[in-house]
């Protein structure tokens, strides 16, 4: 739709709004107008009310950007850096919240073939053409196959259909004989959900669960969460942020070549 120069200009619009929307952060956003807690989101109200009138002032819709919360469950430790031995479980399906697809264009989908209107004349004119041939079929005659003969050897096309039909129908039957499994497993940080939330647990007995940091809020399954070590002293941990980090630097994250301004005085009346 959004390539179609012939299509609406407002249905164009709004695909690509939705295509915006879905994709917001990677697909790792999501638009909520509450906190976690259930309290109210001052910035989100304000940015949903803004962005309903996108339509008279087109830079309204940049105010969309005010109601987006990340789906997330990063998992820190006393230090904030975020460990990679951290696990938990989802007792659902993995497929239940699983990304969304990523919409597929038409060109690349073969066309199907259309059907050819068939005209009564037509049916008529083969009519009489079998009656002439003497094709025609005698009333209360049963259907037969026609035989194919294959050198000595006549191979009835009924019989070959029958074991195509039952071959496919093995193979569709294996497929459902692998069942997907009811839970998977979150390494930290994952992608999660509000409504993914009430299907995670902490306290697993899963083998692949094993993990030397327990959460310190139990009833906490998103956003940033405090992890206490449970693991032996002398144990070595992996961090994701293994880097040296410079404290006096403005943004230890990013690297800048700009340089900082030599200190000054301030004067007010200046």
């Amino acid at each position: 739709m959004i390539e179609d120069k012939h299509e609406d200009i407002l249905s164009r619009m709004g695909a690509i709004l939705s295509q915006g929307i879905i994709n917001a952060a990677g697909r790792n956003a999501t638009i909520s107008l509450t906190t976690r807690d259930g309290n109210l989101r001052q910035n989100a109200i304000i940015g949903m009310m803004m962005f309903t009138q996108h339509w008279y002032w087109y830079p309204m819709q940049n105010f969309l950007a005010l109601c987006l919360a990340p789906t997330a469950l990063i998992g820190l430790n006393k230090n904030l850096k975020v460990p990679k031995n951290f696990k938990c479980v989802m007792n659902a399906k993995p497929s239940r919240f699983k990304y969304p697809e990523f919409i597929k264009n038409d060109k690349d989908q073969k066309k199907e073939k259309v059907t050819q209107a068939v005209l009564s004349t037509q049916n008529k004119a083969k009519a009489r053409k079998d009656r002439r041939e003497g094709k025609t079929k005698v009333p209360g005659e049963p259907d037969t196959p026609t035989p194919v003969k294959t050198g000595d050897k006549d191979v009835d096309m009924t019989s070959e259909k029958k074991d195509k039909d039952g071959a496919e129908k093995n193979e569709v039957e294996e497929d459902k004989a692998e069942e997907e499994p009811n839970h998977a497993v979150l390494k930290n940080p994952s992608r999660v959900l509000k409504e993914q939330e009430k299907y995670i647990n902490y306290q697993s007995t899963e083998p692949e669960t094993d993990s030397s940091y327990c959460p310190v809020l139990l009833t906490r399954f998103s956003g940033f969460v405090i992890l206490r070590e449970t693991r032996e002293a002398g144990d070595k941990e992996e961090f994701y942020d293994d880097e040296e980090r410079d404290v006096d630097a403005p943004n230890p994250d990013l690297h800048s070549e700009f340089k900082l301004p030599a200190p000054f005085e301030f004067d007010p009346e200046v």
